[in-house]
């Protein structure tokens, strides 16, 4: 399931470096979680919207850490 500290609206950044220079988003940029998935019997995914870049779909939680 997702962290329960992630919700929809939360502000997060990338917690792996590596994945945000391999899709070309700055390792600092902020996103905004715009939706929330927890289908039945399938892992938890988020839905994360960068300024300039295209919504990442069902990304798995665990590579975002929200932004305090």
């Amino acid at each position: 399931m997702a962290d329960p500290a992630i919700a929809a609206g939360d502000e997060v950044v990338f917690d792996r470096l590596d994945l945000a220079e391999i899709l070309g988003i700055w390792r600092h940029a902020r996103g905004r979680v715009v939706g929330l998935h927890r289908p039945w019997g399938a892992a938890a995914t988020v839905d994360v919207k960068f300024e300039g870049h295209e919504t990442l779909e069902r990304y798995l939680p665990d590579l975002f850490r929200r932004v305090h």
